[in-house]
């Protein structure tokens, strides 16, 4: 991002000028109040606003520039988490995950193979045949992080994924994110309010206030409850 801001249509300011360069491979928290910026944030880093001045810039691609048409082509390149988990409810985990395959046209065989490879990461092979009812709310949380990652997103985008979780589940899914941004070298980008997760598994962290970027802590910052 270079020199973005956002305002919408009502008149809201929602980013000022923001400066922010994501390696490929990192893993970076960012946090905020609400109405500090964070969801507008989101949305520019997947097509669904535009920037009003600036540059944005994901896997090589402007933003700004994306045709609307082109929009679902470019949203192949990030996978999103969302706190709510978003599952569909008539289908099994296996078929939960092997849809976000079938509607980009991968080949059957290798769309099941991936499932059964992203279902062994996130150590739920053996609920394959279960329904998102019969999961707990972290074994969903699980399964839409499946999902997320089954076209080898090069971003992954998690809004508040821990926000439905106990403490002890919430460290889980950190642990698998961990493990995904390691192994399948994906670049995780976290959107949290648990400033004991961020504490408790440092990374680069940005602190976003009133539109504005506020802070840009290396690994190891410590962020304060108040």
């Amino acid at each position: 991002m270079r020199n973005v801001s956002k305002t919408y249509q009502n008149g809201v300011n929602a980013l000022y000028n923001i400066n922010l360069t994501i390696e490929q491979g990192e893993f970076v928290y960012i946090i905020g109040p609400t109405g500090s910026g964070k969801s507008t944030l989101i949305k520019l880093l997947d097509g669904e606003e535009i920037p009003s001045k600036g540059l944005v810039e994901v896997v090589g691609i402007n933003i700004g520039k994306l045709r609307h048409s082109k929009v679902p082509v470019y949203r192949r390149n990030i996978g999103v988490v969302f706190q709510d988990f978003k599952l569909l409810e008539k289908k099994t985990v296996f078929e939960n995950v092997y849809f976000a395959l079938e509607v980009i046209n991968m080949p059957k065989l290798k769309a099941r193979q991936r499932v059964r490879e992203v279902l062994q990461l996130v150590g739920l092979s053996e609920k394959a045949n279960s329904y998102p009812h019969e999961l707990s709310g972290g074994q969903q949380q699980r399964t839409a992080i499946a999902r997320a990652i089954a076209n080898r997103p090069k971003l992954l985008i998690c809004d508040e994924p821990t926000g439905n979780l106990d403490p002890q589940k919430s460290n889980d899914i950190i642990q698998l994110l961990e493990k995904i941004n390691e192994e399948e070298k994906t670049t995780i980008l976290m959107v949290t309010h648990d400033v004991n997760i961020v504490n408790q598994f440092r990374r680069r962290t940005i602190a976003l206030q009133e539109g504005h970027i506020v802070a840009d802590l290396s690994e190891g910052g410590y962020i304060r409850n108040d």
